[in-house]
């Protein structure tokens, strides 16, 4: 049957109460002008207020790949890049002479400094087409989203701004790059330089995840808070991160990366899955598409997609018989056996959780049970 309910059971005072809890699948399924004024019939209408001073600085909308026009006459010219999963990139440019200004966004980008993290999972090239010798002013800057899950529990006024080195591919934290501040009320980093053109990184040093806020470092490892529907920027340089996202009537889902390249992780949920394999059951209602903007390495990186089940779930399902499927495509069927995932499933008793190493987290993934393992108590339950 493709609607046989799991029975969570929830302790309640000193008691356990016995609820059912749905088997997810169904496949029929301004201000006004004239504010503070009076209107005087036959009185002198009021003056016209001053002309605006023309603007001493300019602030456009970047796209990353296309070509920005940078007007000279030594005004100022911001140019804010579309905002990523932690911050938005930003150039400044100030000139006697027009110029014309294109940012790539590199989304495998060289790896971190020793004893650095990405903050930014991207780096960002620069180019100008008359070059950058001798402008009045030009700073490279980072916007930090003080909402992004990646930098909870994250000193990030400790933050860095790297150039890569292109003869050894690796990225410089130099003083002599050019000054760099970090300006509190913006929650921004930025460097003022003497060359912009090249490619540029965002990081911090690893010391700076500290305990504090939704993310704790420890050590090499580090926990954020994670939100569906929203990039979750992961570092590289093998820094294990565990994001763990919002809890549910049956626990919660976990991805842990470990990676050698920074990287962003998407989770969706899907309310409406495929059926559940025969003879099994959804132990959460939703399934979870995971995609990550690069590809990780089955050579040198290692991921989990986890599944930290709630004190409900091991009152009404032998735990020990739970598995996590990953939903084929082709046949729409989700497949449960390791071995076909070349996956390795534990079952992890002290932390009443399920975890599966998988070569490449992106699909869809749900958390099973086999009918059989649901516990005598909550059929009876299911029975009333």
């Amino acid at each position: 049957m493709l609607f046989l309910p799991i029975i969570l059971i929830a302790a309640q005072l000193s008691g356990i109460i016995a609820l059912p809890l749905t088997s997810r699948h169904d496949n029929n399924r301004g201000p006004s002008s004239g504010r503070g004024r009076k209107n005087i019939k036959g009185g002198k209408p009021p003056a016209a207020p001053p002309a605006a001073a023309p603007s001493s600085e300019i602030e456009l909308p970047g796209v990353f790949g296309q070509a920005i026009e940078l007007g000279g006459g030594n005004v100022k010219t911001d140019v804010v890049f579309t905002k990523g999963a932690v911050g938005a990139f930003e150039v400044e440019f100030q000139d006697d002479n027009a110029n014309t200004l294109t940012v790539t966004e590199n989304k495998t980008p060289a790896a971190p400094p020793t004893g650095f993290s990405a903050l930014d999972p991207s780096s960002f090239k620069i180019a100008l087409a008359k070059g950058a010798n001798g402008l009045t002013l030009q700073k490279v800057d980072y916007i930090i989203d003080a909402a992004s899950p990646a930098v909870q529990g994250v000193d990030v006024s400790k933050g860095k701004i790297g150039k890569l080195c292109t003869e050894t591919n690796t990225f410089v934290i130099d003083d002599a790059l050019g000054e760099l501040e970090f300006e509190v009320e913006e929650n921004e980093l930025t460097l003022t330089v003497t060359n912009m053109v090249g490619e540029w990184g965002i990081f911090v040093p690893t010391a700076a995840g500290a305990v504090g806020g939704e993310g704790e470092a420890k050590g090499d490892e580090k926990e954020i808070t994670g939100a569906f529907d929203t990039p979750i920027a992961t570092p590289g340089g093998n820094q294990k991160t565990d994001i763990l996202f919002t809890e549910g009537a049956a626990g919660s889902l976990e991805v842990e990366v470990n990676a050698t390249a920074p990287n962003a992780i998407t989770v969706k949920q899907n309310a409406s899955p495929a059926a559940p394999p025969a003879g099994f059951l959804f132990v959460d209602p939703t399934t979870f598409q995971i995609s990550t903007d690069s590809a990780t390495s089955t050579a040198t990186d290692v991921v989990k997609v986890d599944y930290i089940f709630s004190a409900a779930v091991l009152a009404a399902v032998d735990v020990k018989q739970g598995v996590i499927g990953k939903l084929d495509p082709a046949t729409q069927q989700f497949v449960t056996d390791p071995a076909l995932l070349n996956a390795e499933f534990e079952f992890e008793a002290d932390e009443n959780e399920w975890t599966l190493t998988v070569p490449d987290l992106n699909g869809e993934w749900a958390i099973l049970i086999p009918e059989a393992a649901v516990l005598q108590n909550a059929r009876r339950a299911l029975r009333l």
